[in-house]
């Protein structure tokens, strides 16, 4: 019994040390909706379902892993909707990106309004021009 209590809590400790290196996304956009209420920030939609591929390795390389974004991530809400196995963030998902492309960035308001044009194609040139058009809108 000692030896189980002891492997969960190095478990639990190892995933909260985990957690400090990531951003914290939600995964139910009522709550993102509230939250980006009470906070007065936009939410950042990630769109995926959970293939990786190039545009994956691209987002996760390029904004999720840059400095610049572990920099103003607090600035937004951050939704991660995984359509691959929930119907309702499909539709979701859709209205704000307005394409089928996955992986995809959208940045929306509270109401669910996508703020300017979703990034559905993911190359160096298109995360690039995103990154900048969400460092002009952050708190910094």
């Amino acid at each position: 019994m000692k030896k189980l209590t002891v492997i969960i809590l190095f478990i639990f400790s190892i995933n909260l040390s985990a957690q400090t290196d990531t951003q914290n996304w939600l995964t139910d956009s009522k709550e993102a909706s509230k939250a980006s209420e009470t906070l007065n920030n936009p939410i950042l939609v990630f769109v995926t379902d959970n293939a990786t591929g190039e545009s994956y390795d691209i987002l996760q390389d390029q904004v999720f892993a840059s400095e610049d974004f572990k920099r103003y991530a607090s600035s937004f809400v951050l939704l991660k909707l995984d359509i691959s196995s929930d119907s309702y963030n499909k539709r979701l998902a859709s209205h704000y990106i307005k394409s089928d492309h996955v992986p995809a960035l959208a940045l929306v308001d509270e109401k669910g309004n996508t703020i300017e044009k979703a990034l559905t194609e993911i190359n160096s040139k298109n995360v690039s021009e995103f990154m900048t058009f969400l460092k002009t809108k952050t708190k910094y």
